[in-house]
């Protein structure tokens, strides 16, 4: 229960840290990177703190926001290559909005 309800508050705030990345100037795809890149980040922190993949994972499916929506399947590959992750969840977040940038070059 209590992995469940830190999954929840890490979407609320993901939620709020888009919302002003939204108000920033941002161009679309940075945006959409940048979220993708925090969902990464807090995937990370989600699992050094021990939160089952499988309840955050749950979570993302059932209580989805427009953003979540858009990206589902690309972050749920996002969030379980998170959870494999050794390094910081900075490196990670960087290392996902890199990708997504250079993703966002070939389409």
């Amino acid at each position: 229960m209590t992995g469940r309800c830190t999954a929840i508050l890490i979407l609320i705030l993901l939620y709020f840290n888009v919302a002003q990345v939204f108000a920033s100037g941002l161009s679309d795809q940075e945006s959409q990177c940048y979220s993708v890149a925090m969902v990464g980040y807090d995937s990370v922190i989600n699992s050094g703190l021990g939160v089952p993949l499988d309840q955050v994972i749950d979570t993302m499916v059932t209580h989805n926001n427009s953003t979540i929506a858009i990206y589902k399947d690309y972050l749920l590959l996002v969030v379980m290559d998170a959870y494999n992750w050794d390094g910081t969840p900075h490196t990670y977040a960087v290392k996902t909005l890199f990708d997504c940038a250079v993703e966002s070059t070939h389409n």
